[in-house]
């Protein structure tokens, strides 16, 4: 990428990509939606808040992608915690699209300048700047990524 800023994106959330598949590695459906103690998301949901996070970050770069509506009706903020009785996407699943989304964000930065970057986008976080958007969403990510390890050293006391 010869965009500084597009190349610097990509790096962040291929990074957190890598990290995620520490976390998820290894995870099967059945223990994907496995509930805590208490009241919090199981993994299952988390992961998919991320790819919905994901696909909002794919809509603000202009990258298609089918899945967009499946993973938001189901992992929005504020749709209902996913439990073994209630709908969810195979974890599987949802690591194909985690993977997936990373490549079409390269695609898509690949070709880009800093000028559109720059340019003002609006969603339902408002008008901000692509790239303002990117980071935040990146630091949404973030918060998110450190519940996955949690819930995968849960899942392996349970083993």
């Amino acid at each position: 990428m010869t965009n500084v800023k597009a190349q610097l994106i990509y790096e962040k959330y291929e990074f957190h990509n890598r990290i995620m598949h520490i976390f998820v590695n290894g995870i099967s459906h059945k223990e994907s939606v496995l509930q805590l103690p208490f009241e919090h998301n199981c993994m299952n949901w988390i992961l998919g808040h991320i790819i919905t996070n994901r696909s909002h970050v794919l809509e603000t770069v202009g990258a298609a992608h089918e899945w967009q509506k499946e993973i938001r009706d189901l992992y929005h903020q504020d749709t209902q915690p996913v439990t073994q009785e209630t709908p969810s996407i195979k974890f599987e699943k949802l690591v194909a699209y985690l993977d997936e989304s990373i490549d079409l964000l390269e695609a898509t930065l690949k070709d880009t300048n800093a000028e559109w970057l720059d340019e003002k986008f609006s969603n339902y976080r408002g008008e901000k700047t692509r790239y303002e958007h990117l980071i935040s969403f990146h630091w949404h990510e973030s918060f998110h990524l450190g519940q996955l390890e949690i819930l995968k050293a849960f899942i392996e006391s349970k083993r």
